[in-house]
């Protein structure tokens, strides 16, 4: 009582009371709302909870929406969205996780996340910037500097090019992967991924090059130079053009497929499938150019 919704209206017409317009609201497509004007009687239909705006104090109108919550209020405990400090204003989410921070596992020492930045302010520790990234739409993950305190809120994994060594700057996404490392197997000793390159970084060797490849968005691929243990990160599987022989580089795809060939017969003897090429390379014969192409 009191309250109008205003906008999205159906259709209005002229009923006795509110009981009356909600009987025809029930027969009305798509009708989730009304507002029953006492001067006049007239009966507003509309499409969406609350109007379009949400309810507004008007004396004399009286405003529903055909399903509500009259509940208690019991989600009071916290929770703001992209929370910034400003005095005299509380703020919640409807829904919220209050419960320990757990995931500081997570946390990649000496690392920033840079770009892809959603916001940023000024926390006591790690903690508090993981509760304020929960409370913070399509939050992923964050950076920590510890020169200022300052929480930098994230919308990519591993922000725009993944994990940059920047002493004093601690990152973490808020799910991570850190299991120990067991797809070694494949990597393709004396290949090279060429090309697709999301960003490269100095790595002790190839098991810390998948580590950082769970870390960064979209990476599906990698290749490790031994020359001086350079790691690029990869887009597509296989680089831009699938493997190619290259001494001194070791690369995998995150995913493969090792098993047997079991499919040559599909093989088609004495037919050439012209164009199309995406690359071609010398190998030791057909199960081993199909290998190639799983990759």
């Amino acid at each position: 009582k009191g309250f109008n919704f205003a906008g999205a209206d159906l259709r209005n017409l002229i009923e006795a009371d509110e009981e009356e317009c909600v009987k025809h609201c029930r027969d009305t497509e798509a009708c989730t709302a009304l507002t029953f004007r006492e001067s006049d009687h007239r009966c507003y239909l509309k499409s969406k909870r609350g109007g379009v705006y949400g309810p507004t104090v008007t004396a004399g109108h009286n405003s529903m929406n055909m399903e509500c919550d009259n509940s208690p209020v019991t989600n009071l405990r916290g929770g703001v969205v992209g929370p910034t400090a400003v005095a005299g204003h509380n703020s919640m989410n409807m829904e919220c996780d209050n419960s320990p921070v757990t995931n500081l596992g997570c946390l990649r020492k000496g690392f920033n996340f840079p770009g892809a930045d959603l916001r940023s302010l000024v926390v006591a520790d790690e903690e508090e910037c993981v509760k304020h990234c929960r409370d913070t739409e399509a939050c992923t993950s964050l950076t920590f500097r510890e020169s200022d305190h300052r929480s930098s809120h994230t919308s990519k994994r591993g922000g725009v090019v993944g994990p940059t060594a920047v002493a004093g700057h601690n990152s973490m996404n808020m799910e991570c992967d850190n299991s120990p490392v067991t797809n070694l197997g494949c990597l393709r000793k004396g290949f090279n991924f060429a090309g697709a390159d999301l960003r490269n970084l100095i790595e002790a060797d190839e098991e810390e090059c998948v580590k950082h490849c769970r870390d960064t968005e979209a990476c599906t691929a990698l290749t490790f130079r031994e020359s001086d243990h350079r790691c690029y990160l990869k887009s597509k599987r296989g680089g831009v053009v699938g493997p190619t022989v290259a001494a001194g580089h070791n690369s995998m795809n995150m995913e493969c497929d090792n098993s047997p060939v079991t499919n040559l017969g599909c093989l088609r003897k004495g037919i050439w499938f012209a164009g199309a090429d995406l690359r071609n390379l010398i190998v030791a014969d057909e199960e081993a150019c199909v290998k190639h192409c799983r990759d």
